[in-house]
């Protein structure tokens, strides 16, 4: 699915609105450490493979790293589409352009399997549910310390976008 946009920058703010790891002076973009450990992320949440590491270490172009986020993209709408059709008995395909990204950047911020610990917002999302789409759309992790802390920025972007 060709995404909007407004999409597509919405994800860029809010998964990287900072350009942490992006060097003004030579145009690249380099990894920075990933909030989960393991590999490091670059540019919008592009958690490196093991076969990226060595060229990302040397820096990538907007292009390259604008690609990796539409690669990335790809993968969780398909699994949006999976899980939809596997656990909510729903079509994505049936879905507005609207529906379909709010979905896609739950599978992307939560990997797709995220999708199934959200029952209520996938149906309101499917039911056009707007009340309860309000109530459960908010996105929270858990600090170093085990305290719940909202993704406040994430929320407040998301409402903007989907929901005001």
């Amino acid at each position: 699915m060709p995404l909007s946009s407004s999409f597509l920058e919405y994800l860029k703010k809010v998964e990287n609105g900072g350009k942490v790891g992006w060097d003004s002076s030579k145009e690249l973009w380099f990894p920075h450490a990933s909030p989960e450990g393991g590999n490091d992320t670059i540019a919008y949440g592009h958690k490196l493979l093991d076969s990226e590491v060595e060229q990302a270490n040397e820096g990538l172009t907007d292009d390259e790293v604008e690609q990796m986020l539409i690669k990335d993209l790809d993968t969780a709408e398909y699994g949006a589409k999976n899980i939809l059709q596997d656990h909510f008995n729903e079509d994505f395909d049936d879905l507005s352009e609207d529906k379909q990204e709010m979905l896609i950047d739950f599978a992307f911020n939560l990997g797709s399997y995220g999708l199934k610990r959200f029952p209520k917002f996938v149906g309101a999302v499917c039911s056009d549910d707007k009340d309860t789409l309000c109530k459960e759309y908010k996105r929270y992790f858990t600090d170093g310390f085990g305290a719940k802390k909202e993704l406040k920025q994430r929320n407040e972007e998301f409402y903007k976008l989907f929901l005001a």
